[in-house]
């Protein structure tokens, strides 16, 4: 599995150039959010009656991190897949429900989704 396009490397323009996902590294971490509960009460004179009143929110966030390699073509990965030409890395923030995709189909769907590669085909 990979994505074909065309890639310039370091001004040559590949036009079979073959993406693959080298490796793929997913987290599932928590963040913590300030959201306003009460805003802040002032008295007629501007002076503050009663302090604005925050509560923390708690929210688990997958994120996962992807190096992908960049060959000539298809071919030339397939004869040495130890032949890239240059690596990509990215992070995009993946699922991790039921119904979701694998994360390295989701990885190929989330480069696609960037205007740079958005005319790569699946391989």
């Amino acid at each position: 599995m990979g994505l074909k396009g065309a890639y310039d490397f370091k001004g040559i323009a590949l036009s079979d150039a073959y993406l693959q996902v080298s490796s793929i590294n997913c987290s599932y971490y928590s963040a913590s959010s300030q959201n306003l509960k009460t805003g802040a009460v002032y008295n007629s004179d501007g002076s503050l009656k009663t302090k604005a009143v925050y509560e923390t929110v708690w929210a688990k966030q997958p994120n996962s991190s992807v190096s992908l390699r960049v060959f000539k073509d298809k071919a030339t990965r397939d004869a040495n897949p130890n032949s890239q030409l240059a690596e990509i890395s990215f992070n995009f923030t993946g699922s991790v429900a039921d119904s979701a995709k694998n994360h390295v189909k989701q990885a190929y769907l989330a480069l696609k989704a960037d205007d740079k590669y958005k005319d790569y085909t699946d391989v």
